[in-house]
């Protein structure tokens, strides 16, 4: 710990503060290699929430980790600082429930862990590359997102220590050999020149190839475990939308013209304000770029007009013009404050005295330098600054503070105007949403807990019932479980893949209500056997075989009916206006003028490679193999995470009150 000294004088005490605080939570979890606290007894009982290697983890142990995480802060893409949220301490959570529960036991059995004096040196190399990387920053905005970034990361250090040093234990012994480096090489650098015929295997009829039931049946017991699912619900829905009625809509009219007929009516810029205010407006603060405004609203305002109110969808717009002027966009200023508004003002007599300089003052004070900007000033102050220029001193009184401003220049003059705003929602009235409610629990009261009697509720409820299937979300793909056809339906999706068969359930989202019924259950771990699509499958195989049998020549492929004969110029490995088939076959070559054959998606191709442009120094092979072998290492890495997923047979049991 004896560096912390060095860092402190380096980095300020904040990095210290922190890396001391890793360290302290990391050493009380060195015994068992994680960093997080073991499950307690309590944690260890429960409903299951997902399962690792066999392994059962329950709702208790996730929760804590997932509420710990989601509690943590970050800087998002507005420079905002905001919480972690459930969503990513779900994922988090499950991060760790990985490491603590499946690879750091393992990791411990090869001695694999993270060290106290690793977590230190990992952690201060981290300092050092940020504050390269916020360079341009301030010093305390550097501190605000290392503090930020590190009361997050902290929790993982331990974790990225222990998963790049099982990295390095398994791809230390990666080695690629001259004819991996060679073909490598020839992928990146080698382009081909040639000619091909497409054959589509409409050329042969159905009706020649012949597919038994033997071979559809072993082709699926052969290949079902590389199409597994995961378990799904079906799910019975009908909505029940609040909308506002005619009578709701000319209610609302109705008291949107009456502020108008009080606006009309008012004496002054107050008054409207009031009046604004009183119906559930705002009253902005001075505002520019009339490019930004809707062009109606921006015409009206350059022609010194209101705008509205006018109803557009469900919304009532009202822009009232109380005051268009001219003035700098910002003003370059002195500032002082001072007790009292007398003595500000005597400080002002003095200023104008002695040229403008607070340091000639008869009392000392301090005085700020700032830019002020006019859209950002309140309305109060806006009467002081307007009409001021460059070299006006004076005092006003700052909502109760005494200041004394001298303006030593100003920005170019723009056009600003001060509006108070009505935007009223056109929203069903609180007898139409008792009227829904009420028709919600007639419904609920009669739709029962299956699929017959929910679609007479339904009917009787002059509904139509939807029906889908919601399948649980792929953990590996990191994209959430939705029910197809109704947005923003995270919520309904997970409760669904933890519900139980004729259990139901009310949801709200964007102001529509769902009642959702599970009708079905389907817990096969693997894709049903489609006879169909294997029969496809297998004809297509088959159709390959008959052709590549009978074509030697490119003659021979363009007898074929609905072949089409092609050349390609600069074709290369990763090319994709191809198919990938053919362009690896292409790519693969080293023999020019010989005729080859591939099956593709949709087609069998014969090629010939007529020309293969570039080379390939032998001598670069010693040089590039040290690159290419590190590509592989980040390849591997890259998989680690999900390799072990799939490795530990993590089942996700999560459900909507889970998340």
């Amino acid at each position: 710990m004896a560096s912390l000294n060095t860092l402190k004088t380096k980095f300020g005490f904040l990095i210290s503060g922190l890396i001391a605080v890793v360290l302290v939570i990391f050493a009380l979890n060195l015994d068992s290699n994680t960093f997080v606290n073991q499950p307690t007894e309590d944690e260890i009982n429960g409903p299951t929430v997902l399962t690792i290697a066999g392994e059962e983890i329950k709702h208790n142990e996730y929760a804590r980790l997932r509420e710990l995480y989601s509690q943590l802060q970050t800087i998002n893409y507005m420079g905002r600082i905001v919480n972690m949220g459930h969503e990513q301490g779900a994922s988090m959570a499950l991060q760790t429930l990985m490491f603590d529960h499946y690879m750091a036991p393992a990791y411990k059995a090869l001695g694999v862990y993270a060290t106290e004096a690793e977590v230190e040196s990992f952690v201060t190399a981290q300092y050092r590359d940020a504050r390269e990387q916020y360079a341009e920053l301030t010093p305390e905005q550097i501190d605000m997102i290392l503090s930020i970034n590190w009361a997050r990361d902290m929790y993982f250090v331990p974790q990225q220590i222990a998963n790049q040093k099982f990295v390095d234990i398994m791809t230390s012994g990666l080695y690629l050999n001259k004819l991996e480096v060679a073909q490598a090489l020839r992928n990146d650098k080698l382009t081909f020149d040639g000619q091909y015929v497409e054959i589509p295997f409409t050329a042969i009829a159905d009706a020649d190839v012949t597919v038994s039931d033997e071979e559809i049946s072993a082709y699926y017991e052969a290949n079902r475990k590389a199409n597994p699912k995961f378990d799904s619900r079906t799910i019975r829905y009908v909505r029940f939308d609040r909308q506002a009625t005619e009578e709701d809509k000319k209610v609302i009219e109705d008291e949107v013209k009456a502020l108008d007929a009080k606006v009309a009516a008012a004496a002054d810029a107050d008054a409207v304000k009031a009046a604004v205010r009183a119906a559930g407006g705002k009253v902005q603060s001075y505002y520019t770029a009339f490019d930004a405004l809707q062009a109606e609203v921006a015409d009206a305002f350059k022609a010194g007009k209101s705008f509205g109110p006018v109803a557009k969808g469900n919304v009532w717009t009202a822009r009232y013009l109380l005051s268009d002027v001219n003035a700098p966009e910002s003003y370059e200023v002195e500032v002082a404050i001072y007790p009292e508004i007398a003595k500000a003002e005597q400080a002002v007599e003095e200023l104008k005295a002695n040229g403008g300089d607070f340091k000639k003052l008869q009392e000392a004070t301090d005085v700020q330098a700032q830019t002020i900007n006019f859209v950002q000033m309140p309305v109060s102050q806006v009467k002081h600054f307007l009409d001021r220029k460059a070299g006006d001193i004076f005092a006003f009184n700052n909502s109760g503070v005494s200041t004394v401003v001298k303006i030593n220049s100003v920005g170019a003059a723009k056009r600003f105007v001060l509006t108070a705003n009505l935007d009223r929602e056109i929203v069903p009235s609180d007898a139409t949403n008792r009227a829904v409610l009420a028709q919600i629990d007639e419904f609920a009261a009669n739709m029962g807990t299956d699929n017959e009697t929910f679609t007479e509720a339904a009917k009787a409820a002059s509904k139509s019932p939807m029906v889908a299937t919601v399948t649980r979300a792929d953990i590996f793909s990191g994209m959430p479980s939705t029910v197809q056809g109704i947005a923003n339906s995270q919520n309904i999706a997970n409760w669904a893949n933890g519900a139980e068969l004729g259990e139901s359930k009310q949801f709200v989202i964007d102001g529509v209500t769902y009642v959702v019924l599970v009708i079905d259950i389907d817990t096969e771990e693997f894709e049903a056997r489609n006879d169909a699509a294997i029969r496809r499958e297998l004809m297509q195989q088959k159709k390959y075989e008959m052709i590549a049998a009978k074509v030697n020549t490119l003659e021979d492929a363009k007898a074929y009916e609905g072949a089409k004969a092609e050349t390609f110029a600069g074709a290369k490995f990763a090319d994709t206006n191809l198919d990938a088939h053919l362009v690896g076959a292409i790519a693969a070559t080293t023999e020019t003028g010989k005729v080859q054959k591939v099956e593709g998606d949709r087609a069998a191709y014969v090629f010939v490679v007529n020309t293969i442009n570039g080379e390939v120094d032998p001598a670069s092979y010693a040089t590039e193999r040290v690159p290419l072998t590190e590509k592989e290492k980040a390849m591997y890495e890259r998989g680690l995470y999900m390799s072990f997923l799939k490795k530990a047979n993590v089942k996700d049991h999560r459900d909507d009150t889970t998340f």
